[in-house]
C-alpha cells in the first residue's frame, strides 16, 4: 500500500515478493528527513525475514564488525584481561597477491589477499572463544562492480546500493568454516544508489553475498557471536576476555581463485594485562 500525505509531502515506496526475489519500488520525489522509513517485511523460507528499508542507514565503525580499536589501546580491568591478535602469511605466494583479472567494469579484481610489508593479512576473520563483543548489523556496499567490505561478521546483514541503476545479487547460505556449501541461491534485488535492503541470518553460518555476473564479486558474511575482522594492519584488539586459555581461529575465506585458509592457537589470557598472539596461516 502507498501512503498519501498533504502537500509537499513525498509518496512513499512500496516492496513486494516477485518469483522468489526481494523488489522495492523506487521512491518519487525527496522524503523530509523527519520521515521515518517504514519496513516492508517478507519472509523466505530458506533465509528466514528479509526486510526491504529506505534511506539507507549511514555506516560507521571499522571493516565487517571488528573492534575498531588501535593495537594496544586495550586497557584490562579487574579479572579480566586483552588480547592483542595478529594474523600474519609469511612469504604470501605471488599468485594470491596477484589480481586474477579485471571486472565487467573493466576494473582490476581485488586479489585473494593483500598483504602488509611485514605480512599482516587485513581482512581476514578471527574468532576468539570466550569473546562477546557487542551484537552489529554486517554492513555490505555494492558499488560498480565491487561489494564493501569484503567480509563482515554481524548477527543480520545490510546491503546498500550505491550504483545508479537496478541491481540483482545472490546471497547464500554457505554451511560452517570447517564445512562450506554450494548453498541455495535467494536473489536480492536492488534499486537505484540509497536504498537497502537487510536480512536476518542463522547464528554460527556463513553466508556469501555474490554480484549478478559469470565470473561473480564475493562478499562473505559470519554470523559468529565471537568473530572479528582484522584491520588493514591485520590486527584487532579484543578486550575484556576473562583470565585463562581461549581457542582462537584465523580463517582466510575461498576468493579470487584461491582456497580458503585456516590457523588455529591458543591465547592465555592474565588479568590485568594485555596478552599478544601471532596466528599463521599455512602456507
Amino acid at each position: 500500500m502507498v501512503a498519501r500525505r498533504g502537500p509537499g509531502v513525498a509518496r512513499r515506496s512500496r516492496g513486494a515478493w516477485v518469483g522468489g526475489a526481494l523488489m522495492v519500488a523506487a521512491c518519487s520525489g525527496k522524503p523530509r528527513p523527519e520521515d521515518a522509513a517504514r519496513a516492508v517485511v517478507a519472509r523466505d523460507a530458506t533465509s528466514g525475514p528479509v526486510t526491504s528499508a529506505d534511506p539507507a542507514p549511514s555506516t560507521g565503525g571499522g571493516a565487517g564488525g571488528s573492534s575498531g580499536a588501535a593495537p594496544g589501546a586495550g586497557t584490562a580491568r579487574g579479572g579480566t584481561g586483552d588480547l592483542q591478535l595478529r594474523v600474519d602469511w609469511p612469504d604470501v605466494p605471488a599468485a594470491a597477491r596477484r589480481a586474477p583479472g579485471r571486472t565487467p567494469c573493466n576494473t582490476p579484481r581485488a586479489p585473494s589477499v593483500a598483504p602488509t610489508t611485514t605480512w599482516g593479512i587485513p581482512d581476514a576473520l578471527v574468532v576468539v572463544d570466550g569473546a562477546a563483543p557487542p551484537d552489529t548489523v554486517a554492513r555490505v556496499t555494492l558499488g560498480d562492480c565491487t561489494l564493501t567490505p569484503r567480509i563482515a561478521v554481524g548477527s543480520s546483514l545490510a546491503i546498500t546500493s550505491a550504483v545508479d541503476r537496478p541491481a540483482k545479487l545472490v546471497l547464500r547460505k554457505r554451511g560452517t568454516l570447517d564445512h562450506l556449501v554450494a548453498g541455495d541461491p535467494i536473489a536480492v534485488m536492488l534499486p537505484i544508489a540509497g536504498h537497502t535492503v537487510t536480512a536476518a541470518l542463522e547464528p554460527g553460518a556463513i553466508y556469501s553475498l555474490e554480484t549478478d555476473a559469470a565470473d561473480p564479486e564475493v562478499a562473505f558474511i559470519a554470523a559468529l557471536p565471537n568473530g572479528y575482522v582484522t584491520e588493514a594492519n591485520g590486527q584487532i584488539l579484543v578486550a575484556d576476555l576473562a583470565a585463562g586459555p581461549h581457542g582462537v581461529t584465523a580463517w582466510l575465506p575461498p576468493r579470487a581463485g584461491q582456497p580458503a585458509r585456516t590457523a588455529r592457537g591458543t591465547a592465555t589470557v592474565a588479568g590485568g594485562e594485555l596478552t599478544p598472539l601471532t596466528i599463521t596461516l599455512a602456507p
